[in-house]
């Protein structure tokens, strides 16, 4: 077990699910700072998404109202209280949704108050507003809130607890890493509450840290607190782990009649999940035991949202035939830009089809002025500042590769020029990939491949690669080799990118929630 910061050993917390999950547009705070846990912003569903461009930047103009909020009350005398409420989260952002901005200013109000579900006895009544500033530096942004207002009143098993706000303090600091895919953050918050009631006060004190991350496929946020409290005849100190999961997950459901005019389709379930634990020890002598440990969660129901399996009869038998099913379920392969009878599974994939994909995979935002590109005038093209001279706005996904170039995912091969028509060499699909996630960083320690074939890596290749295999999105055949050097087929590249669908889904969620905690140990 591992000393808490307060003096006192606590044994380690378990935590909730490993998830499924779905696509990332909750906010920093969408639990509060207060230890407690909410049911998670939502996230919008396919057809949501291709209604509307994702949001970057210092982004946080949400609004989330009347959201299911549970939070462990502490001041009542040595044993926690739950309570069951709302909490309304209204953020305001003058600036800062463009991401040439360098700084910035927001506010960020919680409103806490009880339900209809809130248990006799219990209330509690919560509005603070913290001022946010920001500031750029390259992709990190680093936030820090200040409190400009606090009201709360507490009231647990007949007694009144009123908070002081002259003698009270709330800060949290958060730094967020917006990579192509995923945006990653972590945090550290300090609070020191001072409430009047009958008889005395009661001083309310928690540090800890937050870690998360959003993405287009799943999203997480999870506290590490460490608390205390001081009262004029007892203390308490506790170690409380509040998270909440929010993910999305796609079935395939076959149709039961068999006098349907289609087979199935695919049905996109989106998760919403949050749980919180706790372990108390409570002073003086007569408390003394073994420490209190205890859980409460929110449950939530899914949503569904129907998407069309298309008729893929061609591509029935083959290998790929499921990967590249869900591709086209989820317009990640367009239809009607790329029908089924020119997409040959077992042919090579040049690098406008693999970018696209990859763009449209992990939500990539995309100029909505590139989409269509200017009519000719006098029947010649109008001229345009051309990024490669290879790759003219005249493409109908254009968009989508200048998305990628911006982005640092893919450039041109060293000679000026994008070839968007020529084939993607393993390698560089796997390092597009990988950086689709920013998590090149991962790969710097590792000397060597795991590959029997490493030495023909391209050296401009091999740190991506290696963080790749790191993570296991990327594996060898059977005799250890990756064949860098080989084009990537079709059937590759669907396999490859469901492959970092999977990863976003699972694998990140899993390492913000259940390796957190065990890191406590």
């Amino acid at each position: 077990m591992r000393k808490l910061k307060f003096g006192v050993f606590l044994a380690i917390l378990a935590i909730m699910v490993a998830m499924p999950a779905t696509i990332a547009f909750a906010r920093v705070g969408q639990i509060g700072f207060f230890g407690g846990i909410t049911e998670g912003v939502r996230l919008p569903l396919t057809t949501d998404i291709l209604l509307t461009q994702p949001n970057t930047g210092n982004a946080g103009n949400f609004t989330a109202r009347n959201l299911v909020y549970k939070e462990m009350l502490w001041l009542g005398g040595g044993e926690p209280v739950e309570f069951e409420g709302l909490i309304d989260i209204i953020v305001t952002n003058t600036r800062g949704r463009n991401a040439s901005e360098e700084a910035g200013t927001r506010t960020v109000r919680y409103i806490i108050r009880p339900s209809a579900m809130t248990a006799a006895g219990v209330s509690l009544n919560r509005n603070i507003l913290f001022n946010v500033n920001w500031h750029r530096v390259g992709n990190q942004i680093v936030e820090t809130y200040t409190v400009a207002s606090w009201t709360e009143t507490q009231i647990i098993n007949g007694q009144t607890f009123t908070i002081d706000a002259t003698r009270s303090g709330h800060q949290i600091s958060v730094i967020r890493d917006i990579t192509p895919g995923v945006t990653y953050y972590r945090g550290d918050v300090s609070m020191e509450a001072v409430f009047n009631t009958t008889g005395g006060s009661v001083t309310h004190m928690v540090i800890g840290e937050i870690y998360g991350f959003e993405s287009a496929w799943a999203a997480t946020e999870t506290h590490r607190l460490n608390g205390i409290v001081i009262a004029p005849t007892w203390q308490m100190q506790y170690q409380l782990v509040p998270s909440v999961a929010v993910s999305k997950e796609l079935e395939y459901s076959q149709n039961e009649p068999t006098l349907i005019s289609f087979f199935g389709n695919y049905r996109e379930i989106t998760h919403n999940q949050s749980g919180l634990n706790y372990l108390i020890t409570v002073m003086p002598n007569q408390f003394y035991g073994q420490p209190t440990a205890g859980r409460t969660t929110i449950r939530n129901f899914n949503r569904f949202e129907q998407l069309i399996a298309p008729n893929l009869t061609a591509f029935r038998g083959h290998p790929a035939y499921q990967d590249v099913r869900r591709l086209y379920a989820m317009q990640i392969i367009d239809v009607r830009t790329t029908p089924p009878e020119f997409f040959p599974l077992d042919q090579a994939i040049n690098r406008a089809e693999f970018f696209t994909m990859l763009a449209r995979a992990i939500k990539l935002p995309v100029d909505d002025a590139l989409l269509n590109p200017p009519a000719p005038r006098n029947n010649r093209p109008v001229q345009v500042n051309l990024l490669f001279p290879d790759l003219w706005p005249n493409r109908w996904d254009y968009a989508f590769l200048r998305a990628v170039n911006d982005a640092g995912i893919a450039v041109g091969r060293g000679d000026g020029h994008f070839h968007p028509d020529l084939p993607i060499t393993r390698q560089e699909a796997y390092v597009t990939t990988l950086r689709s996630l920013g998590l090149s960083i991962l790969g710097l320690d590792i000397p060597i491949a795991p590959f029997a074939d490493s030495h023909n890596i391209a050296y401009w290749a091999m740190n991506d690669i290696n963080a790749a295999a790191r993570i296991g999105l990327i594996s060898p055949d059977e005799n250890g080799n990756l064949h860098p050097q080989q084009y990537m087929t079709r059937a590759q590249a669907v396999a490859l990118i469901n492959h970092l669908l999977e990863y976003m889904r699972h694998e990140l969620l899993q390492d913000y929630t259940e390796n957190i905690i065990n890191f406590m140990n």
